[in-house]
């Protein structure tokens, strides 16, 4: 996420925006009003995605996002203590396991879309890699592959994942939101600290180009001040339950303009892909489980497919260690990243077609 000069904004986006949240806002009420596990995040998506299949939906601006990330972020900071890194010994080891499952998750998928879908090696190759969806989708173009398809398949994972994981999570490791509930609540003036702290270093993290800049700036602010004792609590619930409902805004925002016949189309793929990706995940949990003492919760989130902001959030909500899962989602982003050039030279040479 870098900072960017946004456009000036009629009264007419305004009004549909604020629409957009809105809506939003009560898909997640009503999320949580069902007990739906992370349903304040995954309410707001579903229900601002469903808003945009009749068009109605807008697309979240700038600035609310810097917000829900700040406040997701200061949030999470929060639950920052002296036994938050007890794991942190394991966090070698498990980022290379969590690199090797990058890779299966990625051929796993790759495969059922050549061998069960028939879809073309690259586009099936660039459609599986689990993150950097914008590089991905400039390259597909530029290599003369559907990049439609390939967008579709990218961000219909992350939906997916918002809306199906926490139900798995909380049928494997139950759901200790209670223990999360009775935790001490940071005073006001303490709450109004933490906030400006987290988007003080979340914009400077943001400003130099960090990937999810503004909500892990948040969470070192906010991290630091909790954990020296600075603050004595936690966030209230209410400001982690705004800043998800806004993410979660966001989220199903992007699918502004989706084409959804072109997701009913390739549903099927997008579920089996989805389904071998997780089952990797899966695997490589529980081996990091097992051998590493990783709590499973925390390791299939910090595995899983899905993008840093929303995995993030869900091990917050779920009661799994956020440091870790945000540890590992941005050690993913670099090792994507530095792997992405290389994979894309490839297929270019044995695709036999030239730089564009």
């Amino acid at each position: 996420m870098t900072l960017k000069k946004n456009k000036r904004y009629t009264a007419s986006d305004f009004a549909s925006e604020a629409f957009t949240v809105a809506v939003g806002a009560a898909g997640g009420l009503a999320f949580v009003l069902l007990h739906i596990p992370g349903g304040a995040m995954s309410g707001s998506v579903v229900a601002v995605a469903i808003l945009s299949i009749f068009g109605l939906a807008h697309g979240v601006s700038a600035p609310l996002r810097y917000l829900a990330m700040g406040i997701i972020g200061t949030a999470i900071g929060s639950v920052v203590g002296p036994d938050t890194f007890a794991h942190i010994a394991a966090y070698p080891a498990s980022i290379g396991l969590m690199a090797t499952c990058v890779v299966l998750m990625t051929l796993a998928s790759t495969a059922v879309w050549i061998w069960l879908m028939g879809w073309p090696r690259s586009m099936a190759l660039l459609a599986s890699v689990p993150g950097s969806m914008s590089y991905i989708v400039s390259v597909s173009m530029s290599m003369g592959t559907d990049a439609a398809r390939i967008a579709v398949v990218q961000m219909s994972r992350v939906i997916f994942l918002a809306t199906l994981l926490p139900f798995f999570i909380v049928h494997e490791v139950g759901n200790p939101l209670t223990a999360l509930a009775a935790a001490p609540v940071d005073p006001p003036l303490m709450v109004a600290l933490s906030l400006a702290a987290g988007f003080a270093v979340g914009g400077l993290f943001a400003w130099y180009n960090v990937s999810g800049g503004m909500i892990l700036g948040a969470m070192v602010a906010s991290g630091a001040l909790h954990f020296f004792g600075v603050a004595p609590g936690r966030s209230p619930a209410w400001l982690m339950s705004g800043g998800q409902l806004l993410l979660g805004a966001w989220v199903g925002s992007r699918f502004v303009g989706f084409d959804w016949t072109l997701f009913a189309r390739i549903l099927l793929g997008t579920v089996l892909a989805l389904g071998a990706m997780l089952a990797v995940s899966i695997l490589f949990s529980n081996v990091a489980a097992t051998v590493l003492g990783v709590p499973f919760g925390a390791a299939l989130i910090g595995y899983a497919p899905g993008s840093q902001e929303v995995m993030v959030v869900l091990a917050l909500t779920l009661g799994v260690d956020p440091i870790f899962v945000a540890a590992h989602h941005l050690a993913r982003y670099f090792f994507i990243s530095m792997c992405l050039p290389f994979l894309v030279a490839w297929m270019r040479r044995s695709e036999g077609r030239s730089e564009v």
